[in-house]
């Protein structure tokens, strides 16, 4: 089988599921609220972000570093 359909397959289950999830209110609001949760915050989302950038750069330099 192919890949383009296994992608098309998991976005349409997605999508259903997501209008599922967001049509009753009171899973809508407990969804929001997980949402806000599990977000990063204050110094927290600083130092991730910090991370990420130091990641991506040195990969970015790995890169630069090993092609010829």
């Amino acid at each position: 089988m192919r890949y383009n359909y296994w992608i098309v397959g998991l976005l349409t289950l997605l999508v259903v599921i997501g209008l599922f999830m967001s049509r009753d209110p009171e899973r809508a609001a407990r969804l929001s609220q997980m949402y806000r949760d599990a977000a990063f915050s204050g110094e927290a989302r600083q130092l991730v972000l910090f991370a990420l950038a130091i990641g991506i750069g040195g990969f970015i330099l790995y890169l630069t570093m090993t092609r010829r």
